[in-house]
């Protein structure tokens, strides 16, 4: 099989999966449900779910590659970048997921599309390092259309409450962009024995499992047994949650492959342009009324990124060596 079909089948596999994942969590997270009355907030829970069936799937995408460097030795070796790295996903995901309490899917899906902002942020805060004068640029255009699109959607008292929903996307975003650094550190250091994406796909969903058993058993039982009896009380949630959690395991599985294969502007351009997708679906499905200045806030998030992307290529492009 050639690179391109491989890569084909790739990005069909993110599509394929990611779309439908974003279709069960929109309703998953935001619904109000008949019996219970109440949404399915629960944000520790869903991640406790989500990293459990990753991890199971991921030990079947390790074992299919053949690797002989196992999970266990790996982490053994590595138990503190794991432990790092699955800190910053474990305290993000729930981040995200609660903040679908205060902002809209769509405005969601354009925040969580701004990959730029928290490796802007993790760079210039944590590692002190300057950024160019265009990617400052791409910045300013993505925080402001995000912005103008979660603040221009309702009254005064919606803003309020969308302002605070847009503060803990930043958040969750920040910490995305820690672990995004961290996890390319790791697989970029030299090491006896390669890491794989798989290896981290298991490593990491192994960790924030016991992350969020560790939260729920000592800090937050209420959680724990409120999302047990609401899934009693309507069974329904549980086909969300298990398509949500089936398809958000798969997807990990191709994006870590193409992340492997190919380089990664490539599922940058992939990922971006997936979740273009899923804000349109989620419009079109769910009925969503979005106003002028709103659209005007996603054609100038989508604009930045294009263009950020387009100048990442031409630089790439340059920095290639010349063959002779």
């Amino acid at each position: 099989m050639g690179p391109q079909l491989k890569l084909f089948i790739a990005v069909c596999g993110i599509y394929a999966t990611f779309l439908t994942w974003s279709l069960a969590q929109e309703p998953l997270t935001t619904s109000v449900w008949p019996n219970s009355a109440a949404r399915f907030s629960h944000s520790s829970f869903i991640v406790l779910c989500q990293a459990l069936t990753a991890a199971v799937v991921g030990l079947f995408y390790l074992k299919a590659q053949r690797s002989d460097y196992g999970v266990r030795e790996f982490m053994r070796r590595h138990w503190t970048d794991v432990a790092g790295i699955s800190l910053t996903q474990a305290l993000s995901a729930p981040a995200a997921n609660h903040s679908l309490q205060y902002v809209d899917y769509v405005g969601y899906m354009l925040a969580k599309s701004c990959k730029l902002l928290p490796i802007m942020l993790v760079h210039v805060l944590v590692y002190r390092t300057p950024i160019g004068r265009d990617k400052a640029l791409v910045g300013v255009l993505v925080s402001g259309g995000v912005a103008l699109f979660t603040l221009g959607g309702g009254d005064r008292k919606q803003g309020e409450a969308s302002l605070y929903g847009l503060g803990m996307l930043m958040v969750s975003l920040f910490l995305d962009g820690l672990t995004n650094a961290s996890q390319d550190r790791l697989l970029r250091r030299p090491a006896s024995k390669k890491i794989t994406g798989a290896h981290l796909m298991v490593a990491l969903n192994a960790a924030i499992v016991l992350w969020n058993l560790a939260y729920l058993v000592l800090l937050d039982r209420s959680q724990w047994q409120g999302s047990l009896q609401q899934l009693h009380a309507d069974p329904a949630i549980l086909t969300y949650l298990l398509t949500y959690c089936a398809c958000g395991a798969l997807g990990q599985c191709f994006v870590f492959f193409t992340l492997e294969h190919y380089s990664s502007l490539v599922l940058a351009t992939v990922t971006v342009t997936r979740k273009m997708v899923s804000m349109l679906l989620s419009i079109v499905v769910y009925g969503h009324s979005v106003r002028l200045v709103q659209w005007l806030g996603i054609l100038v998030v989508f604009g930045g990124i294009t263009w950020e992307t387009v100048k990442k290529g031409q630089r790439s492009s340059v920095q290639k060596p010349k063959q002779h």
